[in-house]
């Protein structure tokens, strides 16, 4: 009786294995941890992680007292994860790809309020070949340097938006960059502590060579004639 019970565990056993095996090829895995901006890059325990999937459906976690976090089982497919501690900026809407079998590996930064401010806005694209008039621009490249020199970067979501958290109170210079596009360099922000500060911004596409050369042909021709 007792050698049927063992072999009935062993037999269990395998089959939960072989089970939980085959989920993993067909499921992914988001992990990562959670620091504050500070030289030191402290972990921070009981962070809120909320990954959100298009179908709106959401899967849950909270940091350790290392700041990591993991969640198993997910579908293949785009998630938005989002993270929130009081008395902590939030991060939202940070854009992650699950593929089946697949470990995604997230590293965030976040500061506590009191001590730091915060620049959000959006980036839009207002080319003259636009219908409507303004579309979001998504995976801008977002960066302010602060007086020091220090450099700290973000990027544009799906809407458009992006928000940068940890920031010392002072004077910093927003640009903004993306492949196909003419830069936006050097708009000045002040940064309070406790504050955001919301900063729109418009993008326009840079015209093909051929359109400029279209665009002065006519001037050229002036040009010759007036030398004939």
């Amino acid at each position: 009786m007792k050698r049927s019970t063992l072999l009935l565990l062993c037999c269990l056993w395998l089959i939960s294995g072989a089970i939980f095996s085959q989920q993993s090829l067909i499921t992914g895995t988001v992990r990562g941890h959670i620091k504050d901006t500070s030289t030191t890059h402290l972990p921070i325990e009981g962070v809120r992680v909320v990954l959100v999937a298009d179908d709106g459906s959401e899967t849950g976690a909270e940091t350790d007292n290392n700041g990591t976090f993991k969640m198993v089982g997910l579908a293949p497919g785009r998630y938005l994860l989002n993270c929130y501690k009081d008395g902590y900026w939030d991060l939202v809407d940070k854009p992650v790809t699950v593929i089946a079998g697949g470990n995604h590996e997230v590293s965030l930064r976040t500061a506590e309020k009191a001590k730091t401010g915060a620049i959000r806005g959006n980036v839009s694209d207002t080319s003259m070949d636009r219908v409507p008039a303004e579309l979001p621009i998504e995976g801008a490249r977002v960066v302010v340097v602060a007086a020091s020199g220090l450099e700290t970067e973000g990027e544009t979501a799906s809407n458009g938006e992006f928000k940068i958290v940890g920031l010392a109170p002072g004077r910093y210079l927003l640009s903004c960059y993306k492949t196909g596009y003419g830069d936006r360099i050097d708009n000045p922000v002040t940064v309070v502590a406790g504050g955001e500060h919301y900063i729109p911004t418009k993008m326009t596409k840079k015209e093909p060579p051929w359109l400029l050369l279209i665009c002065l042909e006519p001037v050229l021709k002036r040009k010759l004639l007036l030398k004939s």
